[in-house]
């Protein structure tokens, strides 16, 4: 019998399928080869002098490009603190490298460090309208996975007045709702807006955060007691085809271990979230279903330690 884990995890050359980014990065790196190899072919025929001209800006991109993949390697396989020494290579100005640096520590859950960083890319993103935004968002993940939901869904609608047409506002939006236990309408109303972006204006139909937003649309509809669509919902995004990343993984199995609990599963949610904790245990997902585990109201847990 198939059970939820198999589902989501695949077969094993799904689970060994190479991040997009990384993808992306390799074949950007052949043609690049290619064309320094076609550059050396020009040099030897018409001088060194223009050969080495061309070739070192060439060869300077091919390392740069290798960096990018490899990093965003790294962050597939929840290696933030690897990933974090090689962010200065890969983000050469000061607005960029303060935003990656605070969205990695967000993603590897050092709460302190990704708020400081975060805020200082918010206060200085002068003429730069999206490292504000994409730090916004970060920092109201950051102030919700901390306790402070009035301050997140702040962040969330500033935002959402930057990037009306990104599903990270309305996500986070409908997920500070859920953690608080209120307004489940809105909080679903949230979710169903979040996955309308992604489908529609972002333009990417299977792309690494679909099951991630279809796991929170599950919770909304469990919160709002619609049993059959929840579950329905949740084994969509379990089922989905989409890069596995580890921490998008934890985050669907926070997710589903959070509509469960909405459904009354306790020992259905227990497993999601100690399949969660151990996929990602030194990240963000990681640590909030350990949370939940231990029944950490800041993390969006309940009882869950005394089922």
């Amino acid at each position: 019998m198939e059970t939820p884990d198999n589902r989501l995890s695949g077969s094993p050359k799904q689970r060994e399928r190479k991040p997009s980014g990384a993808k992306f990065g390799k074949t950007l790196l052949c043609w690049l080869l290619v064309l320094a190899a076609l550059v050396g072919i020009q040099g030897v025929a018409h001088g060194w002098v223009s050969f080495w001209f061309l070739l070192l800006p060439l060869l300077v991109g091919v390392i740069w490009l290798a960096l990018v993949a490899y990093v965003d390697h790294l962050l597939s396989r929840g290696r933030y603190d690897q990933a974090l020494r090689l962010v200065p290579l890969v983000a050469l100005r000061r607005p960029g490298r303060r935003y990656l640096l605070g969205a990695v520590l967000t993603d590897a859950g050092r709460y302190d460090e990704a708020e400081r960083m975060l805020r200082q890319t918010i206060d200085h993103a002068i003429g730069s309208s999206v490292h504000k935004g994409l730090a916004l968002e970060d920092l109201g993940n950051v102030l919700m996975d901390t306790g402070r939901f009035e301050e997140a869904q702040q962040c969330f609608r500033r935002a959402a007045d930057i990037f009306p047409d990104r599903s990270h506002w309305a996500t986070g939006m409908a997920e500070a709702l859920l953690r608080q236990g209120i307004y489940p309408q809105p909080a679903l109303a949230h979710a169903e807006r979040a996955l309308s972006l992604f489908r529609g204006v972002e333009r990417i139909g299977e792309g690494p955060h679909r099951e991630a937003l279809l796991a929170t649309k599950a919770w909304a509809l469990a919160a709002c007691g619609r049993e059959a669509e929840a579950r329905e919902t949740i084994d969509a995004a379990l089922k989905s085809p989409a890069q596995k990343t580890k921490g998008i993984l934890a985050q669907v199995h926070y997710k589903a271990g959070m509509t469960l609990l909405a459904l009354s599963d306790r020992q259905g949610a227990k497993e999601h979230f100690g399949r969660g904790a151990e996929l990602d245990p030194v990240g963000r997902w990681g640590r909030l279903c350990a949370g939940a585990l231990a029944g950490n109201p800041a993390a969006g847990g309940t009882a869950c330690a005394t089922a």
